[in-house]
Parts: C-alpha cells; sequence; structure tokens
C-alpha cells in the first residue's frame, strides 16, 4: 500500500511539473508574441492592478495576471468556457516585495502555490520561498527554502508531507487568496461583453 501511495505521489507531483512547466511556456510565448509588436494570437489573460495609499506603510500595488484555457464542451458552443489555469501576483508592502504563482487543476482546485515573502520569521532577516503541492485539492507535499535578506543561495529548511505548525498561517492565507484569485476570475468571466 505505501509503495503504491509513493508511487501515486510521484506520479502527481510529475504531472503537476508538466502542467507547471506548460503554463510557463504559454506564458513566456505571449510575452514574445508581446514583444513583436504582433496581436495574435491575442494572450488569453486577465490583468488587475490594484493601487492604493495603506495607512503606516504607503504606497501599496497589487498585480494579478489570471491565465486562462479555453474548453469547448459542445461543437455548438459559440463562445468556449474559459477555465483559470495559471495566476501571478505580486505586490508590495512598505519596502517589501512578494510574488506568488498559483496553479488549478482542470476542476478549477489549486494544484501548485510557489510564494517568495520576507515575512515568515518575525525578526524577518531571511527570505523564503514555499511550494505547496495538492492532489485533487489535499496538501500532498510542503517545501520551504530560505535565504539571508542580503542575497545568497537558498538552502532547504522543511521538506515533507505535513504542514509544520510555523507555516500555518502563511498557508491559510495563500489558500483564500487562491479562492479570492478565482473568485475574481469568475467574476470578470461573467462580465465580459460577449
Amino acid at each position: 500500500m505505501w509503495v503504491a501511495f509513493t508511487v501515486r505521489a510521484q506520479d502527481v507531483k510529475s504531472a503537476i511539473r508538466q502542467h507547471y512547466a506548460e503554463a510557463k511556456a504559454y506564458i513566456e510565448q505571449m510575452k514574445q508574441v508581446e514583444a513583436e509588436g504582433d496581436i495574435y494570437p491575442v494572450p488569453q489573460v486577465f490583468s488587475v492592478k490594484v493601487e492604493q495609499n495603506l495607512p503606516g506603510t504607503g504606497y501599496h500595488q497589487e498585480d494579478i495576471k489570471m491565465y486562462y484555457r479555453e474548453e469547448q464542451e459542445t461543437a455548438e458552443q459559440i463562445y468556449p468556457t474559459l477555465c483559470l489555469d495559471f495566476a501571478t501576483k505580486q505586490y508590495n508592502f512598505a519596502a517589501r516585495t512578494y510574488y506568488e504563482e498559483y496553479l488549478y487543476d482542470k476542476e478549477g482546485r489549486l494544484e501548485f502555490f510557489y510564494g517568495s515573502t520576507p515575512d515568515i520569521d518575525e525578526a524577518m532577516t531571511f527570505e523564503h520561498e514555499l511550494r505547496f503541492y495538492f492532489d485533487k485539492g489535499q496538501l500532498t507535499e510542503v517545501l520551504v527554502k530560505r535565504r539571508p535578506l542580503e542575497g545568497g543561495t537558498f538552502t532547504t529548511v522543511y521538506q515533507g508531507k505535513a504542514l509544520p505548525e510555523a507555516y500555518q498561517g502563511y498557508y491559510e492565507s495563500r489558500l483564500s487568496a487562491s479562492k479570492g484569485i478565482m473568485q475574481t476570475f469568475k467574476a470578470i468571466n461573467a462580465n465580459r461583453e460577449l
């Protein structure tokens, strides 16, 4: 039984990595098309930009890009169904910058999360990279790396199937953020003028 579970976990992680590589390649292709000044193929992305002044931290900017795929469900369907595939979120608080990636499966569940943040440790002396892998909406693996804020090489702090208590709050806030991104995508998609 354990061997079968391990093989399944490896297959799931391999499939996630393949999906992630395809999503990143698509984004690079869209950047190339944009750089060449061509308008076709039209990038399949919704972009949201928030700019505001926050008390105590000043200017805050948040950029969310939601890349989608088209699913043609029937031959009679005029406009294909749009499904959120990959999202990036970049934002700042004061002088700190954050970057996140969200990969969604075909059912709209979070499949993979990557985040870069300076806020995990209270002293804020390290930049952290966190990766969460999911299978059918269930967390299957956690990978945490860190390096000094001044730079250097990332080293692995934790890798395993259980979520350590130190990362619980971050994990829960990112799950909430992934659902918020999905809701935003659905709201934009529902209100397009077709």
